[in-house]
């Protein structure tokens, strides 16, 4: 058939920047998620703390007690809207709590939003577009960084807003301006480092249950372990084991707040340690992709 019959024609447009694509892979990530009804409830259990913490606010906010009376109502649930020396404020220890959830959603996810790619030969697909290996990696870490952040950062900047609403006047959010930066931060870390560890380990397992046993032996098992060797020996070094410590301790690092210098000598271990397991995860990850044969 004659090309004009076709109805083919050539582009008239501008061609935009190929780095746009990792949006769109981020888009196709997160509606991949949407789309199964079990993620759903992983995603409930998830935001179900996030709904009672918001709730305790409200009522506890409504009631409009002296601002010392307010927060022993908070600490009573188990929150603390005010930054205290030496402790992490609530909306810390709201992501902290949000890590099984977390943990569970990654497990599942990964064989979806990235191993799937490679056992059902979808990578070339992607690759023999516009898109090169860079923008395929920038686009599946920005991916899992996205549904991490809809978890842990989002919700908690939306209490932190939410507290700040409900009070008598804005002085909260101005007093409390560091509060959303420790929170950003702390969501920072918490992606850039599961990101890398997800598509890594998803790329060269690809299925289902090799991912999930993986995953969690590294954030089940490994704070256990910890746990039995720092009580067996009294080193405290072995909390650096702990994914989920080492994390929570380098997110500290941005607001500074620890019970002891041996605790900030703590966390600038576990950002030496992060840095470096995600620098070499994120060379296999490249090792990887490159790996896969692609016709142009």
């Amino acid at each position: 058939m004659p090309i004009d019959n076709a109805h083919y024609h050539g582009w008239q447009g501008s061609l935009r920047s190929p780095w746009l694509a990792t949006l769109a892979l981020v888009r196709v990530a997160l509606l991949q998620v949407l789309r199964r009804k079990l993620y759903w409830i992983v995603l409930a259990l998830g935001l179900a703390q996030f709904f009672l913490y918001w709730s305790i606010i409200y009522a506890v906010t409504q009631l409009d007690p002296p601002p010392a009376a307010r927060e022993r109502m908070l600490e009573a649930f188990g929150f603390s809207a005010q930054p205290q020396p030496g402790r992490p404020s609530g909306y810390i220890l709201f992501m902290e709590r949000q890590s099984v959830v977390v943990m569970i959603l990654l497990a599942f996810s990964g064989s979806v939003l990235v191993g799937s790619d490679f056992r059902l030969g979808s990578l070339p697909f992607y690759l023999s577009r516009r898109i090169d290996r860079r923008h395929y990696i920038a686009g599946k870490l920005l991916a899992i960084g996205a549904v991490v952040s809809l978890l842990t950062t989002v919700p908690a900047l939306m209490l932190f807003i939410e507290y700040g609403m409900f009070t008598s006047s804005t002085d909260y959010w101005i007093d409390n301006w560091r509060l959303p930066v420790e929170v950003i931060a702390y969501g920072a870390v918490l992606a850039a480092t599961l990101s890398v560890l997800l598509v890594t380990l998803s790329a060269y397992l690809q299925r289902l249950a090799p991912i999930a046993i993986t995953w969690s032996s590294l954030f089940v098992l490994l704070p256990l372990l910890r746990s039995a060797l720092v009580r067996e020996t009294h080193n405290r070094y072995w909390n650096l084991i702990d994914p989920w410590r080492d994390m929570s301790l380098v997110g500290r690092l941005a607001f500074g707040d620890f019970d002891s210098p041996f605790e900030r000598r703590l966390a600038l271990w576990a950002l030496a340690i992060l840095s470096a397991i995600s620098a070499a995860m994120l060379v296999a990850l490249v090792r990887r992709v490159r790996s896969v044969d692609v016709v142009e």
